[in-house]
Formats: C-alpha cells, structure tokens, sequence
C-alpha cells in the first residue's frame, strides 16, 4: 500500500505544472461571453409539461367529399388484387396445396387417410390391452401356482384341506 502511494507521489511530482494562458492569448472574446452570460435569456423553461396549440384554418371535410358523391349506392370500387389471387397468379398448380387432387380424387383421398387413422388407432389399443390382458394372465397363473403349491404343502403336513 505504501509503495502505491510513493508511486502516485513520484508521479504527481514528475509532472510539469503548465502556466493558465493569458486572457489576451485566447482565441475568443470572454467580454463576450461574460456579456451574454449576464443578459436575460431569451426564453425561460419551466420545468412543467411544454403546451402546444394549433390553429387550422379550413371547413370540416364530410362523408361525400371523402367518399364520393353518391356513395351509398352500387358496390364500392374494385381495389387492388387480393392475397389470394396474389398466391394463385406466383405459386405453380402442383406446389398449392390439395392441387394433386381434384374433385372425387381429393374425397377419396380424405376418405382414406381417415380410415388408416382409425386403423392405427384401434391397432394401437388392442396391442395396449394384449400387454395388459398377458399381465393379468401371467399375475392369474402364478396365484394359481402359489394356490397349489400351498395345497400340496398342507397335505404333506397332514393338514386337512380347506
């Protein structure tokens, strides 16, 4: 700690102080700036919310000069192309969706991928149940075995059977 400290000294030490410029030597006029430092300001900020006012001059637009005279009657106007008939104009047939399949092909097609659904499902629960129905087999079988050994042991003890 101390030997920080005799650094830092040795250091400020070293340093060569540099005299302050004459006011003459500078290259702005600080009767200048001592001057306008002294006058009032132009504007005095508060530290409030700043309000800002408009004035408009004009007459209010209404509803026919912004839709068109007469606009209650026929269709509006035709606009621009929709997103749709964007994606029919830029996408080929066969990249749109269902464009493989066209009318009774595209039932048939539904049709069958509902049926190898329930398909999958049911082959999916009737395996689920065959693992339970082995289990509960397996569990019946040795009760069973557990059953007859018992019996076999209390007719060698010379027990009478129950």
């Amino acid at each position: 700690m101390t030997a920080a400290l005799v650094v830092c000294a040795m250091l400020v030490a070293s340093q060569e102080l540099t005299p302050a410029p004459k006011p003459e030597e500078l290259p702005v006029s600080l009767d200048r700036i001592q001057r306008a430092l002294s006058a009032k300001p132009a504007i005095e900020l508060k530290e409030q919310h700043p309000v800002f006012r408009l004035e408009v001059f004009g007459r209010k637009p209404t509803i026919e000069d912004i839709l068109g005279e007469k606009f209650w009657i026929g269709p509006t106007p035709y606009g621009g192309m929709t997103h749709q008939e964007f994606l029919d104009m830029t996408t080929p047939k066969l990249a749109q969706p269902y464009a493989g399949f066209t009318g009774g092909y595209l039932l048939a097609e539904t049709a069958l991928t509902l049926a190898e659904q329930w398909a999958l499902k049911s082959a999916i629960k009737k395996f689920r149940t065959a693992l339970s129905d082995r289990e509960r087999e397996a569990a019946r079988k040795e009760v069973m075995d557990a059953l007859a050994a018992l019996e076999k042991a209390r007719r060698d003890a010379g027990l009478p059977e129950k």
